[in-house]
């Protein structure tokens, strides 16, 4: 049915267009069927045809532009409720935002294949005969109505307030969160509906009329949501709340392409440009929020408040810190594009502490020199600690800790490596080392021979003044460890039962070589020897850290 090619007579064409003229208003011609759609349409392009040949048909265009006005914006209001009754709005939100914004084409109310059929070969009618002006102004009219509909519904003015006024951080994080939502549902889903229907209906007409159509109706409301990306972006976000900061820049991300095809015209370069300006805003932000967690982590000044040898709360936080960077590895590689500085304040890393170099990525790099950074600033908690001991075990726990983290991930254990993973194990052995060594040392003080011996009358005895100090002092040290050593802390039960089992390895046989020199002094043995073999085996072995076994 194109314009101005019909071949009915004139007078037929008369008779259509009265006979529409006088009939209710509410009775459509669309509703009547496709071949009283056609013979309408084609008294149109008859009563065109006379107009063009200089016929007197003047009145008769008007009143049928009229009626083509009324019959395209009565088939286009019948989408003006998008969603259904306006009970409905809650459920529908909560629906959409709990399984995806995929799923938002299923409620969003496009015109049917044969309206837009019948309002395009209106548009082109009204075009042909000098009204497509009010024909668009009618469109933008009613669709920005059925727009703004679905905007409240989205919720999506809730977003302009954070232009107005400062939020605390949790508001913010769940005002992002609904962005993301939203602007998925809107970039993805809603303005590709909108500029394809502007497309089928006024496409071919010159002078941009789709692109104007589409821009009066999304303009504001896609101009409002960069706004609120670009005024988070603009803010100076904690390292803490990487997170989030990822979400939103993932999403732009995602849908940066999608803007540039969806807004590929002269009014909406702005947009265009803006979205761009916003993603490379936010990549600089994620950059920062790195590094000022390196610096962060190495500042951390929180002491040690539980003295048993636990996990500190500042190892825990940056290994969760360190699961969500490598929950957005493939974002973040292609971000961290540069070493990480290794000077912080007055301390130089050497680079050596990194490990091989070779083959890692620069992501790979800053995760590595966090857990190095960690590793100095726990050093120097543990060194405030009273007791050397527990300063070795609470290196022991917390390195293992790490490195009980990094072998849960797949992901984060390729990204540290074998050489670095190496380095991390060496340190919990050496740390579980020192604490046998300062441990087994206090015993095998009270066992040396150096001191215990005297030379007397030309012959070496026993001296019974050192015995008993030497007694007392064992005696002294096993209570000592039996209070305090027994509350301490080992997690790992492969750990625990390795460093039990050395020491009893150490200590028993020298305690037997001891006591058997203490037994040849009945008197001193009667009064000052209080714990047997076994006690002192029992006590390595089976209530060494038990706090912790009873616990768990």
């Amino acid at each position: 049915m194109d314009p101005m090619t019909s071949t009915i007579s004139y007078q037929s064409a008369v008779d259509t267009i009265y006979h529409w003229h006088h009939r209710p208003v509410e009775q459509l011609i669309f509703d009547c069927g496709e071949s009283e759609i056609t013979r309408y349409l084609e008294a149109v392009d008859r009563i065109q045809q006379s107009l063009t040949n200089g016929t007197e048909s003047d009145d008769l265009n008007s009143i049928a532009m009229a009626r083509l006005k009324h019959e395209f914006l009565k088939v286009l209001t019948t989408q003006s409720d998008p969603f259904g009754t306006v009970d409905s709005i809650t459920s529908d939100w909560s629906s959409l935002a709990s399984t995806g914004y995929e799923d938002y084409s299923s409620v969003y109310n496009l015109p049917s294949d044969e309206e837009i059929f019948y309002l395009r070969h209106v548009a082109e009618r009204l075009n042909s005969g000098g009204h497509l002006g009010d024909c668009i102004e009618l469109y933008k009219r009613e669709r920005k109505s059925f727009f703004y509909t679905m905007i409240i519904r989205l919720r999506l003015e809730e977003l302009y307030a954070f232009k107005k006024k400062r939020f605390l951080w949790e508001e913010l994080k769940v005002k992002i969160e609904m962005w993301i939502r939203v602007a998925r549902v809107c970039f993805c889903i809603v303005f590709d509906f909108e500029k394809q229907i502007s497309e089928k209906l006024f496409s071919g007409f010159g002078n941009g009329a789709s692109e104007e159509c589409f821009w009066e109706i999304v303009g504001d409301s896609a101009n409002n949501l960069l706004v609120f990306a670009e005024t988070v972006s603009s803010s100076n976000q904690s390292s803490e709340r990487m997170g989030t900061i990822l979400g939103l820049y993932d999403t732009l991300l995602f849908l940066l392409l999608k803007i540039d095809t969806r807004f590929d015209f002269g009014a909406a370069e702005a947009i265009r440009k803006g979205v761009k300006e916003t993603v490379s805003q936010l990549e600089n932000n994620i950059r920062r929020m790195l590094l000022d967690f390196e610096k962060a982590v190495f500042r951390e000044l929180s002491t040690i408040q539980d003295d048993r040898g636990a996990i500190h709360p500042l190892t825990k936080r940056v290994m969760n810190y360190i699961s969500l960077i490598v929950s957005s590895k493939k974002l973040l590689t292609d971000l961290i594009i540069s070493m990480p500085p290794l000077k912080f304040e007055d301390q130089l890393i050497p680079e050596g502490e990194l490990g091989d170099l070779k083959g890692r990525s620069h992501l790979a790099l800053h995760l590595i020199l966090i857990i190095v950074v960690l590793q100095l600033n726990l050093k120097g908690k543990s060194e405030k600690l009273n007791h050397v001991p527990l300063r070795h075990l609470f290196m022991m726990n917390n390195v293992h800790y790490i490195v009980e983290k990094i072998e849960e991930s797949k992901e984060l254990r390729e990204i540290i490596g074998d050489d670095y993973m190496e380095k991390l194990n060496t340190n919990v052995m050496q740390a579980m080392t020192s604490y046998q060594v300062s441990t087994c040392d206090q015993f095998l003080s009270c066992f040396r021979e150096e001191g215990l011996y005297v030379t007397w009358c030309f012959s070496i005895q026993v001296s019974k003044r050192a015995l008993r100090k030497r007694l007392k002092a064992f005696n002294s040290v096993f209570e000592e460890i039996q209070t305090l050593h027994t509350n301490w802390i080992v997690r790992d039960s492969e750990l625990l039962n390795e460093l039990r089992a050395s020491m009893v390895d150490k200590l028993i046989p020298a305690y037997k070589k001891f006591h058997a020199e203490v037994e040849k002094h009945r008197e001193i043995h009667k009064k000052y020897f209080q714990h047997s073999f076994d006690d002192l085996e029992a006590l390595v072995s089976k209530n060494l850290f038990s706090y912790y076994e009873i616990i768990v």
